[in-house]
């Protein structure tokens, strides 16, 4: 699979700001036999259902103009959801505040949950019943949100 990262990108955030919303996270992945465009938008107050049809609607449009994927694929536009899942170091910030599980490599353990106080020097500070923990966000290799309820 040959697909210009650059031009998908772009391609996507132009939807995105057609659309009025934020772009969160893309992923042009393999699952299995079915390739996949992942797209996850945001917006302050939350995405509504409304809100992923039209970006679908009018990514769908641009990918077809443009073509920059050159086999079948499968779009979806979603919201990150309430147990995002946290990639750069602009979602750690906005979810300060938040309890949050990290899976990382090379630390003393391969997991830490807890509550995120801050963000500072690429590292996220995860305060855990045990006590505080620094984690280089160099190390992380996936991490998200826990949703706690209302």
């Amino acid at each position: 699979m040959n697909v210009p990262r650059d031009v998908l990108e772009e391609i996507v955030r132009r939807a995105v700001a057609q659309a009025r919303v934020e772009l969160y996270h893309w992923e042009l992945a393999q699952r299995g036999r079915e390739l996949r465009l992942t797209v996850y938008i945001d917006r302050p107050g939350g995405v509504s259902i409304e809100d992923c049809a039209r970006t679908s609607e009018i990514l769908s449009d641009l990918l077809d103009q443009a073509d920059p994927i050159p086999s079948s694929y499968v779009l979806e536009v979603s919201s990150p959801g309430l147990d995002r899942r946290l990639w750069e170091p602009w979602h750690y910030e906005r979810a300060l505040g938040k309890k949050i599980h990290v899976k990382v490599r090379g630390m003393e353990r391969t997991s830490y949950e807890g509550r995120l106080i801050g963000v500072q020097e690429g590292k996220a500070v995860v305060e855990e019943k045990s006590g505080r923990v620094e984690i280089p966000l160099s190390q992380v290799t996936q991490a998200w949100v826990v949703y706690e309820g209302e």
